[in-house]
Order: structure tokens, then sequence, then C-alpha cells
């Protein structure tokens, strides 16, 4: 014989953030039977039991993975908070008849739990000054984070080459967290130069949320000509520009030869 109480909604986030609240409801039809008692379940484990007929209609049970706001809970609605990662799953709603049928439907949804960072990314390795030629190698890390991030990097707003990055790194931590890195490498050449610098952007993502941070490491140039120069009146001043041009020609041909 089929069950004459049917679940006709169970609606849970797609996505929560650790630490979050939100609001989960149940819905049913009854038909010929009335409801007796409306459960929820998070995986095995049962947190929330609404009985009308009851002395006290709204029960509470203590999981780990979240608690219960049992002032905002009624009737198949409830408001969970401060979850954790561990309550990432499915979420079941109980609906059970009262005699003589005593029939029991049951539905359930899926909900995913995020842990973002805290903070955006962080770009290591940038040296204090540059030379035109140099050796760029920098490294960019997320801190923890569920799912891990997925990083980028630009060059002055620039998507950089594929080849200059490596395969991004993720380590996973004992609280199920994701630690990730990934390393850029290139040589640094005049035409990558804005006003005497070079910036380097990485970006870090999580698919599916709302974050999107980024950070800055800026390559700044150390001018290739030191030597200051007297006009006739004995003051000192600046090189003249084809002096600069000429120094820079030169570095670039260097580069170029050793290539």
């Amino acid at each position: 014989m089929s069950s004459t109480i049917k679940i006709t909604k169970v609606k849970v986030p797609r996505m929560l953030e650790a630490g979050g609240a939100a609001d989960l409801d149940c819905e049913w039809k009854e038909d010929s039977d009335q409801m007796y008692s409306v459960k929820w379940y998070q995986g095995a484990h049962e947190f929330y039991r609404y009985t009308p007929s009851g002395r006290d209609p709204v029960q509470v049970f203590e999981i780990p993975t979240l608690d219960v706001e049992r002032e905002r809970s009624w009737g198949g609605s409830v408001r969970i908070a401060n979850v954790t990662i561990g309550a990432e799953g499915p979420f079941h709603c109980e609906v059970s008849a009262d005699g003589p049928t005593f029939h029991t439907a049951s539905d359930s949804a899926e909900m995913k739990v995020v842990d973002l960072p805290d903070g955006g990314p962080m770009v290591k390795g940038v040296k204090t000054m540059y030379k035109v030629g140099d050796w760029v190698d920098l490294r960019c890390v997320s801190r923890r984070s569920r799912p891990p991030a997925t990083l980028s990097f630009t060059l002055n707003s620039k998507p950089v080459h594929i080849g200059w990055m490596e395969p991004q790194n993720n380590y996973n931590d004992t609280e199920g967290l994701t630690i990730s890195s990934r390393q850029l490498h290139f040589t640094l050449l005049p035409d990558m130069l804005r006003h005497g610098e070079a910036r380097v952007r990485c970006a870090a993502q999580i698919p599916g949320t709302l974050y999107h941070q980024t950070s800055d490491g800026v390559l700044t140039i150390l001018s290739p000509y030191h030597a200051s120069v007297r006009d006739a009146a004995g003051r000192v001043s600046d090189p003249p520009y084809h002096v600069v041009l000429a120094a820079l020609q030169m570095m670039m041909m260097m580069v170029m030869s050793r290539l």
C-alpha cells in the first residue's frame, strides 16, 4: 500500500559558508492521513523533531556539525547556525503520519559547505629592485580554504603566457582545508615596463562562490645609468634621454645574444 502522506518540497541551501546560518524547509501533503511528526537529519543524525501533539512540540538534538536556533524553528522549517564543513552532504526530512496508518515519507537534498580564505592571496619572491634581463621567480599563495582556490596571473593587466606558469599545487591540512600555491617564471624584458615598473597580479577564485580576490607584486627597475652628468656650469643633472635609451638598447642586445 502506498503512503498517503507525501513530501512536496525539501529546501536547503545549495552552498553555505562554514560558520554561517541558513533556513531549511520541508513541506508535505497529508491527503487522508494526518501528520504526527516531522524530523530532520544531517546524514544519519537526527537534529530536529516537531510533534504538534506533544507537551513540547519542538525537540532539538545536539550534533557536532551544526546548531539549531530553537526560537526560529517551527513545523517543518528549521534555522541552523554555526555550520561546520562536516555538515556537507544530504539533509533528510522525514514526515510520519498518525495512526492507524503510521505511514512515513522521506526526501533529501544536498548541501555543500565552503570555507573561504581569510583574506586575499599573497605574491611572494618580489625583489627590491630589478634590471632588464633579470629572471623573475614569483609564487602566489592562497590561504586555507575548502574547496581550494584557483590561481592565475596577469602582467600589466594582461594574462601571462601559459608556459610561464607551473601547475598549481594544493596542500591539504589535517582539518580538511587546502593551501594553494602557483609559481611564475619569466625574463624581464624592456617591453614589459610601464613607467619603470611591471605589475604582476595574482587572482584567487573559488568557483560557485562570491570569492574573487587579487594581490599585486610590483617589479621596480633599477636605472641602467647611474653616473651623474655636469653641465658647463658644474651643475649635476640626470643623464640625457638618448644616453639612457642607448644603455637600455645595449642591455637588450646582450640579453638577446644569450637566448
